[in-house]
């Protein structure tokens, strides 16, 4: 038999191993939730070190849209990163004026020259620059600011019909005086003083032969007659002006086709054709103290020994 000393120590034993065995579960749920909590900061710190998150804390949205995972790719396999699109090289723009003015030469191979030129070596293998400059030199200071709007439309356009361009420029000085607002008691109108009813009928003759305007032509650029940029709200003018010096260009082409000379060509350009015809038919005198006539020769006299 147990004596109750016995008893009460099994007893007090048995609480106390009961309450030993309590605290050592607790401990180890204890234990094992630090365990996982520890775990799962390992596992935070190895992501946020593989994505390379500066700031572990606070997830950035827009470096995580930037964050491509494969199918086919370990979800703890490095990340692939977008390449950085190479920069675009900055494109040179092109100084059309410079370009124009130094590279490039004007070309009358085919111009009948007028009163004192024979040939085109004025403008032979000469820059443009070098070729306007010198036009513009020689021209009256009250004048030149005026004609250096317009030299280089008149320029281009005489080689593209193969028109003297000195005989271009010197009946523009004596019937507008570089003035493209000019307008005569009788209508004539612009920069080559063209008649209403010479223009329409000089347009129109155009187009039944197949043949365009400048300004129609596709790949028509403005500032290419100009030795400024012209602007939009500038646009509609300044066509009318490179319109009225074509028109006065083919008309001058026409009528120097007609009467096979300059000096008849001229005169009935401000006489008008039918009146020069009639002339010559009656074997009268035409250009003989012709005062519009001498200021064209004046004019042309003074370009041509001048450049």
């Amino acid at each position: 038999m147990f004596s109750l000393t016995r008893i009460l120590s099994a007893a007090l034993v048995g609480e106390e191993f009961i309450l030993w065995v309590r605290r050592y579960l607790r401990n180890l749920d204890m234990k094992f939730l630090i365990l996982s909590m520890v775990l799962c900061v390992f596992m935070s710190h190895s992501i946020i070190t593989s994505q390379k998150i500066t700031k572990p804390h606070f997830f950035d949205l827009t470096s995580l849209y930037n964050i491509h995972i494969s199918a086919h790719t370990p979800f703890n396999s490095a990340p692939v990163v977008p390449q950085k699109k190479a920069s675009a090289q900055k494109i040179k723009r092109v100084n059309v004026e410079k370009l124009i003015s130094t590279s490039m030469s004007y070309s009358y191979a085919e111009t009948q020259f007028g009163f004192y030129l024979e040939n085109s070596s004025l403008f032979t293998n000469k820059p443009k620059g070098v070729v306007e400059r010198s036009i513009l030199n020689k021209l009256p200071t009250s004048l030149a600011k005026k004609a250096k709007k317009y030299l280089r439309a008149v320029l281009i356009l005489s080689e593209k019909h193969q028109v003297d361009p000195l005989w271009v420029l010197s009946v523009m000085w004596t019937e507008s005086h570089f003035n493209p607002t000019a307008q005569s008691i009788v209508g004539a109108r612009g920069l080559m003083q063209i008649m209403p009813k010479t223009k329409s009928y000089l347009y129109h003759s155009l187009i039944k032969k197949g043949h365009k305007l400048t300004v129609e032509e596709d790949h028509f650029n403005i500032n290419q007659f100009f030795p400024y940029r012209v602007m939009p709200n500038q646009m509609e003018s300044h066509t009318a002006k490179l319109i009225n010096i074509e028109l006065g260009i083919i008309y001058l082409r026409q009528l120097l086709n007609y009467f096979k000379n300059h000096r008849y060509a001229t005169v009935a350009y401000n006489m008008g054709p039918g009146w020069t015809r009639h002339r010559l038919r009656n074997k009268l005198p035409v250009g003989t103290k012709n005062v519009y006539l001498t200021k064209v020769q004046k004019a042309y006299k003074h370009l041509s020994q001048k450049i």
